[in-house]
């Protein structure tokens, strides 16, 4: 995958004419989601299916915000099991992942939800759904990271995630800008909107919500093997590096240097080694996400990994609790 392109979120005169020049070919894009949509008829699951999506493509803290939805669940006694496309891994599916599975079988992203609880990895999200039905654990909740815009499984809940500071970028529709799909055609089923993101004071989305549900979300470091003081060079392969960096300055960590890759880009080793060595010369502690860590075979030891988690405050969780059981059991 390539680096998600600036203009997409610049207003400047440049990046509006690459988005003009380019809005043709969005309009076929236009087309092609609503024939999908208009003509697929989606799988009905015997389990309740929840989606933890977005309208944009690249990073808004699918995953980190879909570990905390599993964990929510089981605090009401469900037992739920993650779905995944298992994007950028060999495995094709259906297949639950087992501890012999590494990131280049199943996606960096499925690795890191299968260490918090069972998944499935399926390019088909219905063919997904009917292995899950078929095994005898007694999973209730199928939890898709991602699929919002997949219309082959019918999701009982939509929960639409909106980074607070990106938004909805320049509001056109790939390749003009990073929408997968117009931003009311999205609206029109879902859910429940979770902002994404920190240290945003104040947030104006014109009223596109329409009176949803909006639960407001943030990022906090769990874990990390640095102390503040470390100078650390910092790298990642993030949809959004941004947020990576911006988490790190936030929380008054020593960032000297940085670099970012494309988004799920599986390093090589001479990547790794070129890293090591320009912090080794510069006298800085390599720094990664947990993301990344997965995808690292060789060199583990020079590199440290920071944990975050995603959550909600005492209000919004309850209120969340609140939401996720009236829909479950309506």
């Amino acid at each position: 995958m390539i680096k998600t392109p600036k203009f997409w979120y610049k207003n400047d005169i440049s990046s509006t004419i690459i988005a003009l020049t380019l809005y043709p070919l969005s309009i076929i894009w236009i087309i092609i989601s609503f024939v999908k949509k208009k003509f697929i008829k989606p799988y009905k699951s015997k389990l309740k299916v929840i989606c933890v999506g977005n309208l944009n493509i690249g990073g808004t803290g699918k995953t980190p915000f879909s570990i905390y939805t599993y964990k929510i669940l089981k605090k009401l006694g469900y037992e739920p099991i993650f779905l995944t496309r298992g994007y950028k891994g060999l495995e094709k599916g259906p297949v639950k992942i087992r501890p012999d599975h590494n990131f280049k079988d199943v996606g960096d992203e499925a690795l890191l939800l299968s260490k918090v609880g069972p998944t499935v990895v399926s390019a088909n999200r219905s063919l997904g759904a009917k292995f899950i039905e078929d095994l005898k654990d007694n999973y209730n909740v199928i939890l898709m990271d991602d699929g919002l815009q997949n219309n082959k499984l019918e999701q009982d809940i939509k929960l639409l995630l909106v980074d607070k500071k990106l938004k909805f970028g320049n509001e056109f529709c790939f390749p003009s800008g990073p929408l997968r799909e117009p931003i009311k055609q999205g609206l029109e089923n879902t859910d429940a909107i979770v902002l994404t993101g920190n240290d945003i004071k104040f947030i104006n989305f014109n009223n596109k919500f329409n009176h949803k549900p909006i639960f407001n979300s943030s990022i906090k470091i769990i874990k990390s093997s640095i102390t503040k003081r470390t100078k650390i060079l910092a790298f990642c392969a993030l949809a959004n590096p941004g947020k990576f960096f911006d988490t790190l300055k936030q929380n008054e960590y020593n960032l000297i240097s940085k670099q970012s890759f494309p988004d799920h880009h599986q390093y090589t080793e001479k990547e790794i080694n070129n890293l090591i060595l320009n912090a080794k010369s510069q006298n800085l502690t390599l720094l990664t996400t947990e993301k990344d860590y997965v995808k690292i075979q060789d060199e583990k030891n020079e590199i440290k990994v920071l944990s975050i988690e995603s959550g909600l405050d005492t209000k919004d969780e309850k209120n969340f609790k609140i939401f996720l059981e009236k829909k479950l059991n309506g």
